[in-house]
């Protein structure tokens, strides 16, 4: 058996399993988690800003929304980089099964989405959580960004393979 094979799947396992368990937590779980990026960021913004504001309840309201939104922003943003690297792994994964590349792209494309249905649909069952087509979207486009470069890099290398 090749041993990249076997080193791409336990990559691919990996990544749906760290997903698996993003997706496990919580409402309050997964907010403390994004609170990571969003604390840093939002400090950022407040200490430069902090004077434009004429009273303290518009300073307050201001700064509610741009936590909800920041939010929003990197919870959606880890979900498409996680689904981009898993892309990238079955990629390489289906590659090293010796099929055709276009057709690679195709199977990788379906295996994300169907993989981000499962997540969408565990989240459901997950405490204060929900299922939403759009959050399956999003982490389909992770994958497709991820194959429009294998895209491009397999088109690239078959023009430097001619020369």
């Amino acid at each position: 058996m090749n041993a990249k094979r076997v080193v791409y799947g336990i990559c691919v396992i990996a990544v749906m399993t760290v997903t698996f368990l993003f997706s496990n937590q919580n409402y309050d779980e997964t907010m403390q988690t994004s609170d990571l990026l969003v604390k840093p960021i939002e400090n950022v913004i407040k200490n430069n800003t902090d004077k434009l504001f004429k009273t303290e309840k518009e300073k307050e309201r201001y700064f509610k929304k741009i936590e909800s939104k920041l939010d929003v922003a990197v919870r959606k943003s880890a979900h498409m980089t996680l689904f981009a690297i898993l892309a990238i792994f079955v990629f390489l994964w289906l590659k090293s099964l010796n099929i055709d590349d276009y057709d690679v792209i195709i199977l990788t494309l379906i295996i994300c989405g169907l993989y981000a249905g499962f997540d969408e649909l565990h989240q459901h069952f997950v405490n204060k959580r929900d299922a939403r087509a759009t959050d399956i979207c999003i982490d389909e486009l992770g994958a497709v960004i991820s194959m429009i470069l294998a895209w491009f890099y397999v088109k690239v290398r078959n023009v430097w393979t001619k020369f």
